[in-house]
């Protein structure tokens, strides 16, 4: 039986609030530590590239822009049938792979019992290194929707401590 819960950000990060998803997901990897153990990945637009990853999990939470005709900046959440499975209303930027990694999935017969997407509503997808600052000042919220979402599955995150060198620099995540 398949235990192994996953965490993977969805989006393409050259294309401004399209890369929320991954973005969020690199910092939750930078600030927490899980109990139990999460496999943590950067999806991007690897799309059906996944499927080996999921395939090995009982539990996956997605993360990333969604189409979903709200105001930017507001979350959703869609769990379970509401995660896509086949093309039909378009919630995510980047659906088709996603609808395609889930209907793979559930061919193959490697669906986990549990996926979960939980997106934000883009403000701008164009050519652009960073998000817009509506989405920037979201992040927290995001991250923070994330981290309810694990705790319902009963993994805790537990914030690193950071030892700072006198330098001001990093030297160690705990």
């Amino acid at each position: 039986m398949k235990s192994k819960t996953c965490l993977i950000g969805l989006g393409n990060i050259l294309m401004q609030d399209d890369g929320v998803g991954v973005h969020a997901v690199m910092e939750i990897e930078r600030r927490f530590r899980f109990t139990p153990e999460i496999d943590i990945a950067d999806g991007g637009t690897l799309g059906l590239s996944l499927l080996p990853l999921i395939a090995e999990c009982a539990r996956v939470l997605f993360v990333d822009a969604v189409e979903a005709g709200m105001e930017a900046g507001e979350i959703v959440v869609r769990e379970g049938e509401e995660v896509p499975a086949l093309m039909g209303s378009q919630v995510s930027v980047h659906q088709a792979g996603l609808a395609d990694l889930m209907y793979a999935a559930r061919l193959a017969g490697t669906m986990p019992s549990e996926v979960c997407l939980v997106g934000i509503q883009p403000q701008a997808v164009d050519l652009g290194l960073e998000t817009t600052a509506l989405l920037k000042n979201k992040r927290e919220e995001l991250i923070r929707t994330v981290l309810a979402r694990l705790d319902s599955w009963g993994i805790g995150a537990v914030e690193r401590v950071n030892f700072i060198h006198k330098e001001g620099t990093c030297i160690k995540n705990v």
